[in-house]
């Protein structure tokens, strides 16, 4: 039920060839936008389930399908934990619902983007969006370096269980606690990895001057299509999150 490593592969960036993949990386980031920013304006179930669904063309269109399923079912833990706390708080079981399909809308946007988007194309376009390039980069190298530890990790756990340890398969605390004594040798590797990494870019000269890029990017029929899109969830979802609680009979707001 709680995979960590699952958790990780979510931030493995990747771009399998798909229509979503050779959209603009601007264009990307804005549908990605869209559908995090939209189930937040409003605690509608309505709204929340309409985020949801409209994600199925994109997910169609990414080919990120086991993505997705990998990822929500990586989830599932936190997915529990949401709809429990929010009955104990509000008493009210279509509430829970609305903020676990709201979680599941952001989840499903993440996978998608991520499955359709490269760290080169995403550190482009935080630079396109001002961001300071030493957070960029710093954000780029994250998402570069999570999947590798993920790596190093299962790596790890195989070497192990070759000498006779053994990681618990039965109880959340059991696991964790046989989890424990494998970090160490993880965060050796990720310490040698960053100085490896602070001498590549010491030999690089590494902020000595304006970042460049030689990719340039187009805009073309199907980006257009793909803004229009977003422009009609914001809109619609938008009007949904106007609408009175009582317009589905739901006793919330």
């Amino acid at each position: 039920m709680f995979d960590p490593l699952g958790m990780l592969e979510i931030f493995r960036t990747g771009q399998l060839e798909s229509s979503y993949a050779r959209l603009n990386p601007l264009v990307k980031f804005i549908l990605f936008i869209t559908f995090i920013i939209i189930p937040l304006i409003s605690t509608s179930f309505l709204l929340q389930l309409f985020s949801l669904v409209a994600q199925i063309p994109l997910i169609l269109m990414s080919r990120s399908g086991r993505r997705v399923v990998r990822s929500l079912k990586a989830s599932t833990f936190f997915i529990l934990i949401l709809i429990v706390l929010n009955y104990i708080t509000t008493n009210s079981i279509v509430f829970s619902l609305s903020m676990v399909i709201r979680l599941l809308t952001m989840i499903i946007a993440s996978a998608i983007f991520m499955n359709g988007s490269n760290p080169s194309e995403i550190g482009d376009v935080l630079s396109k969006l001002r961001v300071p390039t030493s957070i960029t980069f710093s954000f780029i190298v994250a998402l570069r370096f999570i999947p590798v530890l993920a790596d190093d990790f299962m790596n790890i756990i195989a070497s192990q269980a070759s000498r006779g340890h053994e990681v618990e398969r039965s109880g959340f605390i059991r696991r964790a606690k046989s989890l424990l004594p494998l970090l160490i040798p993880l965060i050796v590797i990720a310490i040698r990895r960053a100085q490896q990494l602070a001498e590549a870019l010491e030999s690089r000269c590494f902020g000595s001057g304006k970042r460049t890029s030689y990719i340039t990017y187009e805009m073309g029929l199907i980006d257009f299509l793909a803004l229009v899109y977003a422009t009609a969830i914001m809109i619609t979802g938008s009007l949904l999150a106007t609408l009175p609680p009582e317009f589905l009979l739901l006793p919330f707001r």
